[in-house]
């Protein structure tokens, strides 16, 4: 597929394309009708666009290897096995732009992307703020993944990095590899460090850097946050929209304090592997990372789930009823959707596109784009695999 990559105010662009999607049916899906979940689960659109839509085949079935036609689209509940397709015309959002150029270099780039080492099984490289790995969500060909295969390195992400978070990322260019690193990754058998920039004076932490090397010598200095995370996500409704609760525990060792600003850099060390965690526990602990849009809550969109979220550990010891924890829950998407109208209220000159009928939203702030995170150091504890990558500027500079 050529798409068309350009880039403008530090963002790196796609031109609109059509790209066709294929997907086995969620469990949940089984007995609604396609349109019953695209309005349930994607609320974009009104009842009528997706009507049209499927009409004109851009959302339709395959079952049994046989497409079904619009009509039985309408009419016909989804089953185990079928496949939703989806024809649609692509307006990608953009990303960070990370380098001038996309330029391959032996052994030191790959689509002007850092490599820290590639050998015939694995390929690890330093990913950049303001990019998600794979393609999720409305993001395709800007994703790491993708851009390595249209550079002719197919591989698969170990694990997960948000898209604002920057760093250390093993990729496994075949299967094998990447169940064995996975594993020893659910097995913690893996040594994980991150670096952060937070708000506030850390424990411990003083004006004279420690020692980079002997991060958790010192027992004395460290601080851990055990407490439970989950995810709330609006769009999928209630009950499914609130993820069961997890443990989750996370080490943290002072690093410098910046005074001037009263901001302080520490070293992450997650003994679990939760989404969000490190953000999670650090703004529990009262030292959120500084630019975090979603955990910060002095400069949140979404404040009302940011403050659940913080402020109670495990929602399941409400011992609130079914019908409270909905009410609850409506209070997320009434938020969701008020930020989502507001965006679209923004819009000084909006542009329709002709072939969708979608409306361009304006560029992200590149400011926006990324938080003070850093996958840092992965070892073993065999010590078979070790990599690190540099640090980035704002864990030295007093104005990062």
């Amino acid at each position: 597929m050529g798409v068309q990559v350009y880039f403008s105010h530090g963002l790196r662009k796609l031109r609109p394309y059509y790209h066709t999607r294929g997907a086995f049916a969620k469990g949940r899906w089984f007995g609604k009708t396609l349109l019953d979940v695209l309005l349930n689960e994607f609320r974009s659109h009104s009842e009528q666009h997706y009507l049209e839509e499927i009409r004109k085949g851009r959302f339709g079935i395959i079952r049994q290897g046989e497409s079904l036609t619009p009509e039985e689209v309408l009419l016909s509940p989804i089953r185990n096995n079928d496949i939703v397709q989806t024809l649609s015309h692509k307006h990608e959002p953009p990303v960070l732009q990370w380098s001038a150029e996309e330029d391959d270099v032996p052994s030191l780039k790959i689509a002007g992307l850092d490599v820290i080492h590639e050998d015939e099984n694995l390929l690890v490289i330093d990913k950049p703020n303001g990019i998600p790995i794979h393609p999720t969500g409305q993001f395709y060909q800007n994703t790491i993944t993708e851009i390595l295969k249209n550079h002719g390195k197919a591989a698969l992400p170990c694990y997960r990095l948000d898209k604002l978070t920057s760093g250390l990322l093993i990729l496994a260019k075949n299967t094998s590899t990447a169940g064995k690193i996975q594993e020893r990754i659910r097995d913690h058998d893996m040594i994980k460090l991150y670096i952060a920039r937070v708000k506030g004076r850390f424990p411990h932490s003083t004006a004279d850097a420690i020692e980079r090397a002997t991060p958790f010598e010192n027992p004395s200095f460290i601080t851990q946050e055990v407490s439970s995370v989950y995810t709330i996500e609006p769009k999928k409704g209630f009950p499914a929209g609130l993820s069961a609760v997890k443990d989750a525990a996370t080490s943290f060792y002072p690093l410098k304090y910046f005074p001037g600003c009263d901001e302080s850099v520490v070293i992450c060390r997650p003994l679990t592997g939760r989404t969000h965690q490190i953000r999670i526990h650090l703004a529990r602990l009262g030292h959120p990372i500084v630019n975090d849009p979603f955990y910060n809550v002095d400069n949140v969109e979404y404040k009302i789930r940011s403050h659940f979220i913080v402020n109670i550990s495990d929602w399941t010891e409400l011992n609130y009823s079914t019908e409270q924890l909905s009410k609850i829950f409506d209070t997320f998407i009434q938020e969701s959707d008020q930020v989502q109208e507001e965006r679209t209220n923004d819009q000084k000159y909006p542009v329709r596109c002709p072939e969708c009928g979608s409306v361009s939203l304006s560029d992200p702030e590149p400011d926006k784009m990324k938080i003070w995170l850093h996958a840092w150091k992965y070892a073993d504890k065999q010590g078979e695999l070790k990599f690190c990558t540099r640090l980035p500027p704002w864990t030295d500079q007093l104005e990062a």
